[in-house]
C-alpha cells in the first residue's frame, strides 16, 4: 500500500510476504520493517505465501543440520514444520524417513517425498530405522516434534549412526542419556527461529544488512528462498491446508484448535475484498476551538512500560483519555481497555489530526520525539513529550520553529524539578545571591547488552537519553542560564563506554558550577541518585529522593520519606492546570531548549575534547520552519 525510505525495492501494489512477532499481525493493514518483508514470486498464491515464516523456520533448521547429498535423515514429528522439513530435505537430495503418532500425517509424509514413514508408537520402530539404513542408523535426525517430554531425543539417539547429527527445531525437552549420545559421539544442534538477524533490532527494525560474504542466508533470505522453492514446485503447500476461514470468523478457528474437535494442520485466514489504492497521508487540520480547555482530552502516542506504569496513572482522573496508538496493535488494545480510552488510533498522524485531542502525550522511542513534537505543535496541540526532546540539533531546531508559532503548551518530561525535595533545595539556593556549587552523582546501573536506549540512532545513548534529566535539574536548582559544557568519559573511543560512564561540568552565567557524575558500573544496592548543593555557607543534600538534609549556621535539619517522590504526578498537575487556565507552561520554553542544547553539547564536547559554549551553537539554521496549520 505504501513504502518508506529505504524500502523502494517494493513497488506499490506488490504481493509481499512478511514475518516478525509484533509486526506480521493478523490484520488488514500492518507496518513492517524492510528486512522482514520479501516479494512473492510469480506463480505463488497468497495463501501459499502465508506459509513463508513457517517455511523459513523449517529451512533454517535444515541449514543448521547441513545435510549432504545422498544422506538418510529422519524427521521426528510430522506436523506443519515436520512436513515442510521432509520436502526441504527431499529437495536437498536426501533420503527422508519420518515418524509421527498420527497415521494420517505419516501417509501425507510419504505423499510429500518421504521414502519411508511409520507411526511413532510401533514397538519395532527403532529396528525399522536401523534396517532401513543397512544396520548403520540414519546419518542425522531433525526433531520437529512438540512435546513436554524427552522421548524424541531418546529416539533420535537410538536411531542415529555413529557420529551422526541431531538438530532440534521443535519444542522438546533436550534431556537424554549421556552414555547414549557419548558412545556414538553424536553432535546436537539447535536451530533458533528463522535465521540470522532474528532478535537483532539493528537488522530487524532498522534495516542494517549483514555482509553477504559472512552471512549468506539471513532470515530475509530464508523467507525469499522458501518462496522460490514453492514457486519451483519443490515444496507443496496445498496438501497441508486443512481449513479456511474468513477473518470475520477467525474466533471459530481458535475455538476449533482449542477444543481439538477436528484434525487440523494449516489453517488459512482470508480477508474480504481487495486492498484499495495507497493509503492517504492524514494532514493536520487547525483546531476550531480555543486552545484553553477546562478538562483537556489527551491522546497517547506510544504506551510502553513507562507510560503504562507512570504516565498514564499520573494523567488518569485529571483529564479525559481520548485515544491511544502504539507500534503494536495488541498493546494499544490492552492499554485502551485498562485505562478506558475512547478510541484506538491506527497512526500517530491520526492522533495529531484528531479534532477532539487537546493534548498529545509522546511516549515513543527517543528518535521520534522531535519529529512528533514538531508535528503536534504545528497542529496547534498542547504537547507533553518524554525526555529527551531531540537527539540532534536539527531536530531541536524543528521543534523550536514549530513552538515559536504554535499556541500549544510544550512540556518535556523533566519530572525531577517538580519533586518536593527539589523545590526545597531550590528555595535554599534562591535565598543566596552567591554562586553555587552543585554535585550530581548517578549510580545508574548497567543495561542489557543491545538495549535500545544505548543505541546512538534510536536512543541517543545514555549521555543524551538520560543525562538530560540531570542537566535540567542543575538548571532548575542553580536558576541561571547555562553558558558552557565540558565532558569526559571512561574509556572514550571503546564501544559501550562513552555514554555509559561520564562526567560533565556545566558553567552558569552567575558563576555557578554543576558537575554530573554518571556511571553504569556501580553496585545496584547503592543509592541511585545524590544531589549536593553548596552555597552561601549552607549545604543541602538529597539522597535518592528519600532523604533530605539541610545544614545552615551550624544547624542540621533532616527529613526522610519511604515514598520516593520524583515529581511525576506534580509535573502532570502543573501541565493540566496551565492548559486549563491558558497560562504559561510549567517550564519556560526557553529553558527547555537551553537544557536540550546543553545536553546535545555534552557528546560534542566529549568528541572535541574541549569546552563548548552554548552561544557558539546555532541550532536554528539547520532545519526549515514548518508551516502552522490554519
Amino acid at each position: 500500500m505504501a513504502t518508506g525510505a529505504g524500502a523502494e525495492e517494493f513497488p506499490i501494489g506488490s504481493l509481499v510476504a512478511c514475518a516478525g512477532a509484533g509486526y506480521a499481525n493478523h490484520a488488514e493493514e500492518v507496518v513492517v520493517p524492510r528486512n522482514l518483508v520479501v516479494r512473492v514470486p510469480e506463480g505463488v498464491e497468497a495463501e501459499e505465501a502465508a506459509f513463508a515464516t513457517l517455511g523459513a523456520i523449517a529451512l533454517q533448521g535444515v541449514r543448521i543440520h547441513r545435510p549432504e547429498l545422498g544422506e538418510s535423515v529422519a524427521v521426528i514429528g510430522l506436523g506443519l514444520l515436520g512436513l515442510l522439513t521432509v520436502q526441504l530435505l527431499n529437495a536437498a537430495g536426501c533420503r527422508v524417513i519420518g515418524t509421527d503418532p498420527s497415521p494420517a500425517r505419516v501417509d501425507l509424509a510419504k505423499e510429500l517425498g518421504a521414502t519411508e514413514a511409520w507411526v511413532l508408537n510401533r514397538e519395532d520402530l527403532v529396528d525399522r530405522f536401523i534396517d532401513a539404513t543397512d544396520g548403520y542408523g540414519v546419518d542425522g535426525v531433525v526433531v520437529t516434534a512438540s512435546t513436554a517430554d524427552n522421548a524424541p531425543m531418546v529416539l533420535a539417539g537410538d536411531i542415529c549412526r555413529d557420529r551422526g547429527r541431531v538438530t532440534v527445531v521443535g519444542a522438546v525437552r533436550t534431556e537424554f542419556d549421556r552414555n547414549l549420545y557419548y558412545n556414538k559421539e553424536l553432535e546436537v544442534r539447535l536451530s533458533r527461529s528463522y535465521g540470522p538477524g532474528r532478535y537483532d533490532p539493528a537488522f530487524e527494525e532498522r534495516g542494517v544488512e549483514y555482509p553477504r560474504g559472512y552471512v549468506r542466508f539471513t532470515e530475509t533470505e530464508n523467507l525469499r528462498s522458501f518462496l522460490e522453492l514453492v514457486a519451483a514446485k519443490k515444496v507443496r503447500l496445498q496438501p497441508l491446508i486443512t481449513h479456511r476461514y474468513d477473518f470475520d470468523d477467525c474466533l471459530k478457528a481458535y475455538e476449533m484448535l482449542k477444543s481439538g474437535s477436528e484434525p487440523s494442520m494449516g489453517i488459512i485466514l482470508r480477508y474480504r475484498g481487495e486492498v484499495s489504492a495507497p493509503i492517504e497521508r492524514l494532514a493536520a487540520k487547525p483546531q476550531a476551538k480555543s486552545i484553553a480547555k477546562a478538562r483537556p482530552s489527551v491522546s497517547f502516542i506510544g504506551a510502553g512500560a513507562f507510560a503504562r506504569g507512570v504516565l498514564l496513572p499520573a494523567f488518569n482522573g485529571k483529564v479525559d483519555l481520548r485515544g491511544v496508538t502504539t507500534g503494536r496493535g495488541f498493546t494499544a488494545a490492552s492499554v485502551a481497555k485498562a485505562f478506558r480510552f475512547g478510541t484506538i488510533f491506527e497512526t500517530s498522524s491520526a492522533i495529531i489530526a484528531d479534532q477532539e485531542t487537546d493534548l498529545v502525550v509522546i511516549a515513543t522511542r527517543h528518535d521520534t520525539h522531535a519529529r512528533l513534537t514538531a508535528e503536534a505543535l504545528v497542529a496547534r496541540k498542547h504537547v507533553f513529550v518524554e525526555k529527551p526532546l531531540a537527539l540532534d540539533f536539527e531536530g531541536l531546531a524543528a521543534v523550536e520553529a514549530a513552538a515559536a508559532r504554535s499556541p500549544g503548551v510544550l512540556q518535556v518530561g523533566f519530572n525531577r524539578r517538580f519533586a518536593p525535595m527539589a523545590k526545597q533545595m531550590r528555595e535554599m539556593r534562591a535565598a543566596s545571591s552567591s554562586p553555587a556549587m552543585l554535585s550530581i552523582r548517578v549510580n545508574a546501573g548497567a543495561l542489557p547488552l543491545g538495549h535500545w536506549t544505548t543505541d546512538d540512532i534510536e536512543g541517543g545513548g545514555r549521555m543524551v537519553g538520560e543525562g538530560c534529566h540531570f542537566v535540567d535539574f542543575a538548571r532548575y536548582i542553580v536558576g541561571s542560564p547555562i553558558e558552557s559544557v565540558r565532558a569526559t568519559a571512561m574509556g572514550f573511543g571503546r564501544e559501550g563506554t562513552a555514554t555509559e560512564n561520564f562526567q560533565t561540568t556545566l558553567s552558569f552565567a552567575d558563576g555557578s558550577v554543576a558537575t554530573i557524575f554518571y556511571t553504569a558500573i556501580g553496585d545496584g544496592s547503592f543509592p541511585k541518585e545524590r544531589f549536593e548543593l553548596f552555597v552561601g555557607g549552607s549545604v543541602c543534600v538529597i539522597d535518592d529522593f528519600s532523604s533530605f538534609v539541610k545544614i545552615a549556621a551550624g544547624k542540621k535539619q533532616k527529613s526522610r520519606t519511604l515514598a520516593k517522590d520524583k515529581g511525576h504526578v506534580a509535573q502532570v498537575v502543573a501541565l493540566v492546570e496551565a492548559i486549563k487556565q491558558g497560562g504559561a507552561p510549567p517550564i519556560p520554553v526557553e529553558e527547555l531548549f537551553e537544557v536540550s542544547r546543553a545536553t546535545l553539547a555534552m557528546p560534542l564536547a566529549l568528541q572535541l575534547g574541549e569546552t563548548v559554549r552554548l552561544a557558539d551553537l546555532d541550532a536554528g539554521d539547520s532545519a526549515p520552519a514548518p508551516a502552522i496549520a490554519g
